[in-house]
């Protein structure tokens, strides 16, 4: 069973009364924070007297802010995506093309870092409203009418015919920073946003707007006859000061509450998501959370945190004794200068007769009687040594606590020397910058992340450069991705550019030219100057033609050469093979020599003892004892074969 609209209302409105109590605290506080700095007058000035405020807080707030929105707009794809497990990679790549094409390009993100900025660092919190942005139009085109062919089986165009396509023109995530007085959180949260079970978001618009939107109703039945919006009684302060409203329903502003939180639409113990949206006594607006996390869209970052609460501080709590003391020395100082005689005339009664005292006062020459000492000259008090002393210890004080040096102020705290100091004070800022990237840019990023998986068409066509493009689905988008965004300070990156210079010029003679164009390239990505980087990474030098022509020459030289050697060492080699073999032959020959003097010299020696005579009768023998050896084996012979022939009779057997 679902409860009736008007118990639901009456249950929105109860809740939105509870937590206006808790939030009237932070309201004075944040009046207070915006008159300090503006520079408003405290209340407590005297007639007659300066009224002059210090205005310390907006000085350091504007020195600050360009050093935190730097690292958030500098470069064109300062969001990284890394993939949790190696199947989410595909998905990582894709969402990291589309979020930085959304955050980069399609999103104005300088005004919009800009004006969280300026009401983070004012007001100590910024609220963030995240949501979709969708348009689309009927429009005619021509399309031609194809057939097919009967005798060519093929389809052939016969004709055009208009037709209506749907075009979408605009289809994108948003955020817009909203004031800290129109919206309403969960005062049982504490310090955790996801623990809170309601955002109400107050905001003027008009009939028109509503209308157009489409996702509202009952419009027909808000009562326009007052032409003061209110609530409950109570006065709302619009965003114009001027209070102008228009005489016109169409056009007349009147004020929406918008619910976004739980409730048990249908009594069935569970409380759902939901959004709901009245005006007065009248709900325009109730459907589930159309968002696919199914969270409130708001986000909430503090300035400076503190424990268990929601809101942070500002720069206003540091600053605002100081600039109180200064405001008093700087009155006082003005007071002294504005009472004083500066530019009155004195002279003693008597010193001058009428027709002198007439020249005196027309700045003409004239006559006197008495001395010098006789006329007075007024002029400014002189103001003590120890008022400028008060003013350089509070600029002091202001920048050791926030930790912002204007420009051109030298000494004190933080003098160029004092190198501690200096480094407090790139930590202090580095700080504040992850502090809106870890609370504001990646939790943005997330919920843009998660309706993109739900919003976006089948194929998004996203521009990567000038040439390319890449084709992401839908499908793609979803995963467990983790965002990274590159977060640096100018200290930060001055500080590196320094070492590497230092590196380039003590190695950068010997160091190889693709190296030293990696580190030139780092040095100018931390300059900000990414085209230069881009250039000095993919710089190619073009060869000199009369340097590449000496090179060849100089080549084909040293080749010539080598060759030449080459040629030479052959030769000699040569030559040595020659020299060997005719080495070779000469030993030949000396021992044919040594053999041929050694047989003669033993012919001798044998003939002489005999021994010859004896050889020849021994072969003699030797040749007898052959010769009988053959006659008796040829005998042997023949009687083997005649053993062996088969006896004859008559001529038959």
């Amino acid at each position: 069973m679902a409860v009736k609209k008007s118990v639901i209302l009456a249950d929105f409105k109860a809740d939105l009364k509870s937590a206006e109590h808790k939030k009237k605290t932070l309201d004075e506080k944040i009046t207070t924070r915006k008159k300090e700095y503006n520079g408003e007058p405290y209340g407590n000035e005297t007639k007659g007297r300066s009224e002059i405020v210090s205005r310390d807080i907006k000085k350091q707030s504007e020195w600050q802010h360009a050093s935190l929105i730097d690292p958030f707009v500098s470069t064109s794809d300062i969001i990284k995506c890394s993939p949790v497990t190696w199947e989410d990679r595909t998905a990582a790549t894709q969402n990291e093309l589309i979020l930085n094409t959304q955050f980069c390009r399609q999103f104005n993100r300088f005004n919009f870092m800009t004006k969280a900025l300026k009401v983070l660092d004012i007001e100590g919190t910024v609220v963030i409203q995240t949501g979709w942005e969708y348009e689309d139009e009927e429009v005619e085109v021509e399309v031609p009418i194809m057939v097919m062919n009967p005798l060519t089986m093929q389809q052939q165009q016969v004709g055009t015919r208009m037709e209506k396509q749907t075009v979408i023109k605009v289809n994108k995530p948003t955020a817009k920073v909203c004031r800290n007085e129109d919206v309403f959180i969960d005062p049982t949260c504490m310090d955790n946003v996801d623990e809170a079970q309601f955002f109400i978001h107050r905001y003027e618009t008009n009939l028109s707007t509503l209308k157009a939107d489409g996702r509202y109703k009952n419009l027909d039945q808000i009562n326009l006859s007052s032409a003061e919006a209110t609530n409950n009684g109570e006065q709302y302060y619009p965003e114009d000061p001027t209070y102008f409203r228009f005489r016109d329903d169409p056009r007349k502003k009147i004020v929406v509450y918008e619910y976004w939180g739980n409730y048990d639409v249908n009594e069935d113990g569970i409380a759902e998501p939901i959004v709901c949206a009245w005006v007065n006594g009248t709900i325009i607006r109730m459907e589930s959370n159309p968002y696919p996390d199914q969270k409130p869209p708001f986000i909430v970052v503090p300035f400076m945190s503190v424990p268990f609460q929601m809101q942070g501080e500002s720069n206003a709590e540091l600053l605002s004794d100081t600039q109180k003391v200064k405001t008093a020395i700087m009155r006082g100082i003005i007071d002294n200068m504005a009472q004083s005689t500066n530019g009155q005339k004195g002279m003693k009664k008597g010193s001058l007769d009428v027709i002198n005292r007439k020249k005196f006062l027309n700045g003409e020459n004239f006559e006197f009687n008495g001395i010098q000492s006789d006329f007075f000259d007024g002029s400014y008090n002189a103001i003590p040594k120890s008022a400028f002393d008060m003013f350089t210890l509070m600029d002091n004080e202001a920048q050791s606590m926030t930790g912002v040096r204007p420009f051109g102020q030298a000494g004190g705290a933080l003098h160029s020397d004092n190198r501690g100091a200096l480094d407090a004070t790139a930590t202090r800022r580095l700080n504040m910058v992850r502090n809106v990237a870890e609370n504001l840019v990646k939790p943005l990023l997330r919920k843009w992340m998660s309706y993109n998986g739900e919003f976006l068409d089948e194929e998004q066509v996203v521009r990567i450069t000038n040439d390319q493009f890449v084709e992401i689905r839908r499908d793609d988008l979803e995963g467990n991705i983790d965002i990274d965004i590159e977060v640096s300070t100018a200290e930060d990156n001055t500080a590196k550019a320094q070492e590497l210079g230092f590196l380039m010029q003590t190695m950068g003679q010997s160091m190889d030219a693709g190296m030293r164009n990696l580190i030139m390239s780092e040095i100018a990505r931390l300059h900000k100057m990414p085209d230069l980087a881009k250039q000095i990474k993919e710089y190619q030098p073009q060869p000199d033609p009369y340097v590449e022509q000496m090179k060849q020459l100089e080549m084909a030289k040293l080749q010539a050469e080598i060759g030449e050697r080459q040629s030479r060492a052959q030769e000699n080699g040569v030559d040595m093979e020659v020299k060997s073999a005719k080495a070779d032959l000469d030993r030949a020959k000396a021992r044919a020599t040594h053999s041929n003097a050694d047989m003669t010299d033993l012919g001798f020696l044998e003939k002489e003892s005999g021994v010859d005579k004896q050889h020849e009768l021994l072969k003699q023998d030797n040749d007898r004892l052959a010769k009988m050896d053959m006659e008796a084996m040829r005998g042997m012979t023949q009687q083997s074969l005649a053993k062996s022939r088969p006896l004859k009779m008559g001529g038959k057997k």
